[in-house]
């Protein structure tokens, strides 16, 4: 799949190398609980093949069009925890910092969201990340999503200091109203 300056593609062997590069750089994890050691980045590989296999979508490679260099990933995962909202599909990313503010985020998220109202037909589409996370944040509004509300990721501790989370959403309706705009 093609935007106008991404290539956006299903994980490859080589993939591993820069996916563990990005997610053990301190700055590109600054919202997550802990960078990823190589095997976490492994067992992460498997994981988003298994997710494509199993229901079609996941979370794709991101590639620049022009220089073919590896920028990160958007897409979607089936919330794997228990929360108010689920069960739900979010869109999420993570790209390398050498390649933040540039409209990538952006631009593939964008073009996931509308992929994913007019392939597979999903009905709503949520994100969410750390309070903290104002670029997310940004980007989550620009897609057109809407804030919902806060909730304690059930997943850390109440006390972390990463716990507390922003809810966005959009739903297909919603999605087809801002097409008409």
């Amino acid at each position: 799949m093609e935007t106008e300056r991404l290539v956006l593609r299903e994980w490859e062997d080589g993939d591993i190398e820069p996916f563990y590069q990005m997610s053990s750089d301190p700055i590109v994890m600054e919202y997550f609980p802990a960078l990823l050691s190589k095997n976490d980045s492994e067992r992460f590989f498997e994981k988003m093949k298994a997710h494509f296999a199993e229901f079609g979508y996941g979370l794709w490679v991101l590639e620049a069009k022009q220089t073919k260099e590896w920028i990160g990933f958007t897409g979607f995962l089936n919330v794997a925890f228990y929360a108010s909202f689920t069960p739900a599909v979010e869109i999420g990313w993570r790209l390398n910092s050498s390649f933040w503010n540039r409209g990538y985020a952006t631009e593939a998220a964008s073009f996931c969201l509308r992929y994913g109202f007019e392939q597979f037909k999903l009905s709503k589409v949520v994100s969410f990340t750390s309070v903290k996370n104002a670029r997310s944040r940004s980007v989550m509004k620009r897609i057109g999503l809407r804030e919902i509300g806060l909730f304690q990721h059930p997943e850390l501790p109440n006390e972390h200091n990463l716990s507390e989370h922003v809810l966005y959403q959009i739903t297909h309706s919603e999605w087809m109203e801002s097409k008409d705009l």
